[in-house]
């Protein structure tokens, strides 16, 4: 496909309909509806079919579309970087990062980047930490910085330090009068946490396990910056890495967590960054802020 026909196949897949991708793209139905069959017959496929009055893609097009939009993706990361090399720009760096250590280490890393480079532009990313790990493979992402492991052969990683597990309280919860809480401690109370399918929900079952109990969660979480304001609201106590139980902020308190489960911080560099020059000083910045918080990588 040319770009055009690529343009037009994503847009109506993403909107699911000819009249809503013609609008997406600005241009008339009719000169959209030439284009996709034009695509069509060009490389004898048929991408739509019309059941009950809706456009539904084929199973061709299905197969075709993560593909597509991949390729469209690095089309116009290829355009900014022509448009921003033409203009003298400063270049661009794109740093993911986990939710839980944005607040602090991806912050502080970024405020010391952009007094540095005010020039450059930096896309800053919060996500989940499987969503991280996927903006470096798909090259929308130079760095990223995660408290889970990250398995990509063509990621390259680096362990910065290590973050311990906290428990978690609502503000005068009777457990905040403890030093330390344990799955003892908490065993029989709501529990806000991570499902037992991912590693810090693995790292947390073995916790319980060394103390005879089970761990039981009550509200199941995908990310822990979900869990202060559940916290918060009274819904549980919640088991979730000490950086992020730091800037829980008001209607909580937290206490370590012990048995004491660490988690590695680990930074993750892309295969294909744009500004290499940009990346390894944002690099350096995160490594910095990490040794700040942490004091190095050895546990």
């Amino acid at each position: 496909m040319n770009a055009r026909q690529l343009e037009v196949f994503r847009a109506v897949m993403q909107t699911g309909s000819v009249t809503a991708a013609a609008k997406l793209l600005n241009v008339t139905q009719p000169t959209l509806s030439k284009i996709l069959r034009h695509a069509e017959s060009q490389y004898r496929l048929t991408l739509f079919e019309t059941v009950r009055g809706r456009l539904v893609p084929t199973p061709e097009a299905e197969k075709l579309y993560p593909h597509a939009d991949r390729v469209f993706r690095d089309l116009a990361s290829l355009r900014r970087l022509v448009g921003q090399i033409r203009d003298g720009e400063g270049g661009m760096a794109r740093l993911a990062v986990s939710a839980s250590v944005a607040a602090t280490i991806g912050a502080e890393a970024v405020a010391k980047f952009h007094a540095r480079r005010p020039d450059a532009h930096l896309a800053f990313h919060a996500l989940p930490a499987l969503e991280v790990a996927e903006k470096l493979r798909s090259r929308e992402a130079d760095l990223g910085l995660t408290l889970s492991p990250v398995m990509a052969a063509s990621l390259e990683t680096e362990i910065l330090g290590y973050v311990e597990m906290a428990a978690l309280l609502p503000d005068g919860d009777p457990l905040a009068q403890l030093a330390e809480v344990g799955p003892q401690d908490i065993v029989d109370r709501p529990l806000i946490s991570f499902g037992s399918d991912s590693h810090f929900g693995q790292l947390q079952d073995a916790a319980f396990a060394e103390k005879g109990l089970e761990r039981r969660v009550a509200i199941e979480i995908h990310t822990g910056a979900s869990a202060p304001a559940l916290v918060g609201a009274g819904a549980g106590v919640a088991i979730i890495d000490r950086l992020l139980a730091e800037t829980a902020g008001r209607g909580t308190v937290w206490r370590p967590f012990r048995p004491r489960v660490e988690v590695p911080l680990t930074l993750v560099l892309g295969d294909m960054p744009p500004s290499p020059a940009l990346v390894r000083m944002l690099a350096a910045d995160l490594r910095a802020a990490a040794a700040a918080r942490l004091g190095g990588a050895d546990g």
